[in-house]
């Protein structure tokens, strides 16, 4: 078992931000290595925040942000990029809430501790000027300034990492497993705020593009109806059918004994049916503070916006991702707030058949 110490020295915790950060960071790595993971990061830059991740102690390997996965293949991005010494594969390193260097676990403590500062010792004593500038909304909002002295206070509760499962019935939606209906704050809470009118439910986002659900698939869409060539399960069926997804194209994608029906379609979803699930997937009861390029946003998710952010149009779906090579199906969908991106794939780097749905969003 390794220590904390040697854990951290062997993870993929290094999310390089510039060619600069690279030089000083890598400097035990040979030259070409260097120059190729310098040319690696300018290659993906553009597509994400932290496009790479790596290892200190692997000088030949590096991560590829898995957000990337269906954008591009292996052999496009070492194509692309023109690499020929290091080698590449997609993973999130500590990304994932997984490792030390995880930074939405690192945003949570900052945000608490500022906002601790703020409380106690006002304005001057936040020296992050977004974090101020979020704090004067939340205090605005909900009047966190007037709160009495024994009842103010600030828990980080982000790891507790709540689960939201699939539920089926007259229509598909994300269990609330501590809340009722769409009102789902304390099982989004990242840190909750307590004050003189009750808690105060605050979801941390950070990134371009971050997560609304992330659940399992694995049940009810099996390897063994996919080798088949169609999903019979009556709950599987129905989760196709919501997003207007072929039933045997899809199987296609993930077995690799019959050709792969890749490629795009655009097609009208079921519109009551689709804003059930995601209204029951964004929820309502709590407040955004998303970090993304240096600023932070700050809004209420209530129940009116809850709906406009639900309400969407036609659906574009990808079979086999954007290259229509990948073992992915990808669905691309926009309200007056997001632009969702929802995948089935393999998330855990099994066998590639699916295990996992995911939400995706990022801000319009």
């Amino acid at each position: 078992m390794l220590r904390f110490k040697e854990y951290l020295e062997e993870a993929y915790t290094f999310f390089p931000k510039s060619e600069d950060d690279i030089r000083k960071t890598l400097g035990d790595f040979s030259h070409e290595n260097v120059e190729e993971i310098i040319a690696l990061f300018n290659y993906l830059k553009g597509k994400d925040d932290a496009p790479i991740n790596i290892d200190s102690t692997k000088p030949n390997h590096v991560n590829v942000t898995r957000a990337l996965k269906g954008d591009f293949n292996i052999g496009d991005i070492k194509s692309g990029a023109g690499l020929s010494k290091i080698k590449i594969k997609f993973g999130n390193g500590s990304l994932g809430n997984r490792g030390a260097n995880n930074r939405g676990n690192a945003f949570e403590p900052q945000f608490a501790n500022n906002l601790l500062r703020w409380y106690s010792e006002g304005n001057d004593a936040v020296t992050d000027d977004d974090h101020l500038r979020a704090i004067k909304d939340l205090d605005k909002t909900y009047n966190l300034g007037e709160t009495d002295k024994d009842k103010f206070k600030v828990d980080v509760v982000g790891g507790e990492n709540t689960r939201r499962p699939l539920s089926f019935g007259s229509n598909i939606i994300i269990s609330n497993t501590k809340g009722q209906g769409n009102d789902i704050g304390q099982s989004v809470t990242d840190i909750t705020v307590t004050t003189n009118d009750g808690p105060v439910y605050l979801s941390l986002k950070l990134g371009t593009t971050t997560t609304f659900f992330n659940v399992g698939v694995k049940t009810k869409i099996t390897k063994k109806e996919i080798d088949e060539g169609l999903i019979k399960n009556k709950d599987g069926v129905k989760l196709l059918k919501l997003f207007g997804i072929d039933n045997k194209r899809f199987c296609t994608i993930f077995n690799d004994d019959v050709p792969t029906q890749g490629g795009m379609v655009r097609i009208k979803p079921k519109v009551s049916a689709m804003k059930v699930l995601l209204k029951s997937g964004i929820g309502y009861g709590y407040h955004v503070i998303h970090k993304v390029r240096g600023n932070i946003k700050s809004y209420k998710m209530d129940e009116t916006r809850m709906g406009k952010s639900a309400s969407v149009g036609d659906v574009t779906i990808h079979y086999g991702g954007k290259t229509g090579k990948g073992k992915r199906i990808d669905m691309e969908m926009a309200s007056s707030h997001y632009k969702f991106k929802l995948n089935i794939r393999d998330t855990q780097g099994g066998d590639g058949y699916p295990t996992r749905m995911m939400c995706d969003f990022t801000t319009l």
